[in-house]
């Protein structure tokens, strides 16, 4: 299975990655920094089915939203900023563009 880049086009609807990007916004909300352990912990909870949808479906939205222009954090408010919220994403999308670990 070929990975995709981020700039690569996706077939997510418009708006439709807002619901993901809120759930894991949500689920982040609490957390100091957007370190490798939280980026961790939520592609693990994407795998375990925690968040709505599965990998693939998930890495489509982020790159989605990532293209967006507007700010992302206008639903799921969070003390974290429009920049350090972004590179946290990317982060996200690039670790669930690898192989899932093998169960």
């Amino acid at each position: 299975m070929a990975v995709t880049s981020l700039k690569e086009s996706t077939s997510m609807g418009a708006d439709s990655w807002k619901g993901h990007v809120n759930g894991i916004l949500y689920g982040v909300q609490f957390d100091r920094t957007l370190d490798d352990s939280v980026v961790s912990r939520v592609a693990d909870g994407v795998a375990a089915g925690l968040y709505q949808g599965d990998r693939a479906e998930t890495r489509d939205a982020l790159v989605q939203a990532l293209r967006y222009p507007g700010p992302l954090n206008d639903q799921a408010e969070t003390h974290h900023s429009e920049d350090d919220i972004r590179t946290f994403l990317h982060r996200l999308a690039t670790a669930l563009a690898k192989p899932a670990p093998p169960s």
